[in-house]
């Protein structure tokens, strides 16, 4: 009898330490070091990871739980395609650094679709750059929030002035990233259809400014399902941090009504 409720309590705890979530996610890319390391992570929450180049994605998407983009270079339309019919159709793509990128720009509907405009011309007023090997605070703006929350545990707190102005200083939770990459003015084109859950702050070390924008994490509904937008993910090092991974699992695992 004793070793019946003992071999009932050993499965009871087995059951509790068990991964709560379990699916299946594709991945598109065309640079592997960081999706490697994200899909370890995956692996280790219960979750399995199909990875593919462009040219050889599926056609049908709808068996997974998720998609993550992370193309750095140029983007076919019909990738685009596939993933915007993916997330209209219900579910959940999340776009992860250079998938707003000025690269994406010839790619047909993409831009539209994520509600978003790089501007590089001449006299722009807020031209869209980028610069690599920086420091990046990433600033948590919705601290009770399920994807910013669940699991993440924040080693700073900062000071954080918003870019929707006019706004005070507020002290919130961060992570900073280091030797990464950092893009400069990404603008919305839709709105307020976007629910904004991150910014970043950066420092020019050249120029000595210091540059805040609410431009480094959010989601929005796309049409049935969701897109998600993440913008760390130039070095390894950003996915190595188990907070960022569990920050993008959380997008996967997020259920809406809560």
């Amino acid at each position: 009898m004793y070793a019946k409720r003992f071999g009932l309590v050993l499965a009871l705890l087995t059951m509790a330490v068990a991964p709560v979530f379990a699916g299946k996610v594709m991945i598109v890319a065309d640079e592997w070091p960081q999706m490697d390391v994200f899909e370890k992570f995956l692996n280790q929450n219960g979750f399995t990871a199909e990875k593919y180049e462009q040219k050889d994605m599926p056609k049908q998407l709808g068996a997974y739980d998720a998609c993550i983009e992370f193309i750095h270079g140029a983007m076919a339309d019909e990738t685009a395609a596939a993933l915007i019919d993916y997330a209209n159709g219900g579910g959940r793509l999340v776009v992860l650094h250079h998938g707003v990128s000025s690269k994406k720009k010839a790619t047909k509907g993409w831009y539209q679709f994520l509600g978003m405009d790089l501007d590089q011309s001449k006299d722009a007023e807020n031209p869209y750059s980028w610069i690599h090997g920086v420091d990046l605070t990433f600033v948590n703006l919705q601290p009770h929030h399920y994807v910013t929350s669940h699991n993440v545990k924040y080693a700073e707190t900062v000071e954080y002035k918003s870019s929707d102005q006019p706004s005070p200083v507020q002290k919130l939770p961060a992570i900073t990233f280091h030797d990464t990459e950092v893009f400069i003015n990404h603008q919305f084109t839709d709105g307020r259809e976007k629910n904004v859950l991150f910014g970043y702050i950066f420092h020019n070390r050249e120029t000595g400014e210091t540059i805040m924008q609410d431009r480094s994490g959010w989601y929005k509904p796309a049409g049935k399902g969701w897109l998600f937008y993440f913008q760390p993910g130039h070095s390894v090092t950003d996915l190595e941090n188990p907070n960022y991974s569990q920050i993008v699992l959380n997008a996967i695992t997020w259920n809406p009504g809560d």
